[in-house]
């Protein structure tokens, strides 16, 4: 055994041992929302297996885990607010109320024993509220009445069945919905003009609850209060739609994911092993084709993130150019990142989709952050190689149909340069096999037989001269107007009685029998060769075309590696710019609050310092007349 693999096993057994030491915290933020409301879940707000996790020691001091919050997120500790959620009696979890300043002076360990352990199991699942100023900059968030209360919002659209996260905001529980619409309006982008409906998302087991929510009605009266969430509507749907409002909607929902749990269903897994992930240049890679429920799959990733800094993953139809036009295919499946050192920290990521020609990709462009992929606390990335599973549930087939997947740890590139490779490289045995087959030779064979003979006929100084004249036509079969010699030679030669074998006789005979047939042949040969040679070279001219494309192909793969080579320095010069970026604005933060603070306290000692002033000048006065009334004693008595 390699000492590296006893010191790995070793720091395994000692994360092992250290367990009890350390405590799960999950962060969901508004991100998680966006990200999961309406793809993977519809009711509640977040599923916590999904969001952000951190492996903390639980005497570390909250403030500490703020400061490791700060620097994962990009959110300054003072900006920073922490919600506990809280179990409903309706078994629905929400956002409860803020941490208290004592609270955040606690280790993390005590902060979660607060909590309700059947639920938390050992964990602590936290809400971070980030407020946004006008430049979407993080800025401290507003203090928080009893009065206050924090709102979800959801959006429905029944025209494409379709339910989405638009954001949150505080209310005064005393107002009334109707106070509130305009800022509903503007998240969802709806003109000022249009009537919206409101609907409070109670509960959904067993049974869904969601009930319309009176405009004009307090939020006190109707019960509303930190963590409720409403969802919205426009009012002036058109009649036709399958699920015209929320609660049909929702309602839809329950009933389909019942019917699915109750459904005899087959999970068909494929595990990709992505060996040298750290290795990985190119922006986004394909596994290898795998057929689960008999379709085929494949799986897409960018390591280094689809225009984010998270790893991001997707399912794709790997046939769907093939498929005939307007098919579609609905599937449910689930994406995992293995953690290989404890399987219960995997990240999974679950949603459904109908696969059509036009979305035949489907997945998480925010699966994960690289920094946690990176981070050796975890499990993600071991021996710098990454597992990612992919699940589809169908419905149960016979048993020998179904089957695991579990492919070698090669990754079959898929990229539009890899195209390119594959075309040349065929292109470069096409041109190999042309210039050996060129090199060989070929058969030009146009064998002609030239069999004269003589016989009788004329004379024997005309067959003579009729024999020379077939030999010239012989020599040179297309020669310009050489039928008539060669007819005049072959005629009198077919007469001839002496001056030739009887051979010669023969052939001369046979060949005037078909001389037409004959001459016909010849003609048809002179066409189709000279169609032959102008092919040829056509043919000739499109080689070198496609030789020198294949030069061309050497040179821009030349050249595309050395702009693979500048692009990721000018990659790294960016990361190192943004790093720096949040830096100084940290900083730039933190001087803000300082200079306030310096602000406040030079404002409260100029205060001081003028009430010192005050107390100076009565001072002053008392002792001007002591010292007048010493001075009037002392020329008395003096």
């Amino acid at each position: 055994m390699s000492l590296m693999k006893e010191q790995e096993e070793e720091e395994q057994r000692k994360c092992k041992t250290q367990a009890h030491l350390y405590t799960i915290i999950k962060v969901a933020r508004e991100e998680d929302l966006v990200d999961q409301i309406g793809k993977d879940i519809y009711f509640d707000l977040v599923d916590h297996d999904k969001v952000r996790s951190f492996h903390i020691q639980k005497e570390m001091p909250f403030t500490l885990f703020k400061e490791e919050v700060a620097r994962e997120f990009g959110v300054p500790l003072q900006c920073q607010r922490f919600w506990l959620w809280a179990k409903r009696e309706n078994h629905t979890y929400r956002p409860n109320r803020p941490l208290t300043p004592q609270e955040e002076a606690q280790p993390v360990g005590q902060v979660r024993e607060m909590r309700n352990k059947a639920y938390y199991k050992g964990q602590l699942k936290l809400f971070l509220e980030v407020v946004l100023g006008l430049d979407l900059v993080p800025v401290s968030p507003p203090e928080k009445t009893d009065e206050d209360i924090l709102l979800f919002f959801k959006l429905y659209n029944p025209e494409k069945g379709e339910l989405r996260y638009v954001g949150r905001l505080f209310a005064k529980i005393y107002h009334r919905p109707i106070e509130i619409l305009p800022r509903l309006k503007e998240m969802a982008g709806f003109n000022q003009d249009e009537e919206i409906e409101l609907f409070e998302e109670i509960k959904f087991e067993p049974s869904v609850m969601c009930e319309h929510l009176d405009k004009e009605t307090s939020f006190r009266m109707s019960q509303i209060g930190d963590g409720d969430i409403i969802c919205f509507q426009k009012a002036d749907n058109e009649d036709g739609f399958r699920y015209p409002d929320v609660p049909s909607f929702l309602e839809y929902v329950h009933n389909r994911q019942h019917a699915m749990e109750e459904q005899s269903f087959t999970l068909w897994k494929y595990t990709w092993k992505i060996t040298n992930f750290s290795s990985l240049t190119q922006r986004k890679y394909y596994s290898e084709v795998f057929t689960l429920s008999n379709h085929a799959w494949r799986i897409l990733i960018f390591p280094k993130g689809n225009n984010t800094e998270h790893l991001s993953i997707y399912l794709e139809v790997a046939d769907s150019e093939r498929l005939p036009s307007g098919w579609s295919r609905n599937a449910r499946f689930k994406l995992t990142l293995i953690d290989q050192n404890n399987y219960g920290n995997s990240r999974i990521r679950e949603t459904e989709h109908n696969f059509t020609g036009r979305e035949s990709l489907w997945g998480f462009t925010s699966f994960i952050l690289l920094s946690e992929v990176r981070d050796g606390r975890n499990g993600y990335l071991v021996n710098n190689t990454l597992m990612v599973v992919a699940e589809l549930l169908a419905p149960q087939l016979p048993a020998e149909s179904t089957w695991l997947a579990e492919p070698s740890a090669n990754i079959p590139q898929a990229t539009k340069t890899d195209a390119f490779n594959t075309y040349f490289s065929n292109l470069e045995e096409l041109i190999n096999v042309a210039e050996s087959s060129s090199a060989r030779g070929g058969s030009n064979a146009s064998n002609q037989k030239g069999a004269l003979s003589t016989s009788e006929a004329p004379t024997l100084e005309e067959v003579q001269k009729a024999r020379l004249s077939l030999k010239e036509c012989l020599s040179d079969l297309f020669k310009l107007n050489i039928k008539d010699r060669l007819a005049e030679a072959v005629s009198t030669l077919s007469m001839a009685k002496r001056g030739l074998s009887r051979d010669r006789q023969k052939s001369v005979k046979a060949f005037w029998a078909n001389f037409d047939e004959f001459t016909s042949d010849f003609l048809t040969f002179e066409r189709d060769n000279v169609e032959f040679e102008l092919q040829k070279l056509m043919k000739d001219q499109m080689f070198v075309t496609m030789k020198k494309n294949h030069e061309t192909h050497v040179l821009y793969k030349q050249l595309l590696g050395d702009l693979t080579e500048k692009e990721e320095e000018l990659n790294e010069k960016l990361e190192e710019v943004k790093s720096k970026r949040r830096e100084l604005i940290s900083s730039w933060e933190t001087l803000m609050v300082e200079s306030e603070e310096a602000k406040s306290g030079y404002e409260d000692q100029e205060k001081k310092v003028e009430e010192a002033e005050e107390k100076k000048r009565i001072a002053e006065e008392r002792m001007s007349r002591s010292r007048t009334a010493w001075s009037n004693l002392k020329l008395l008595f003096g």
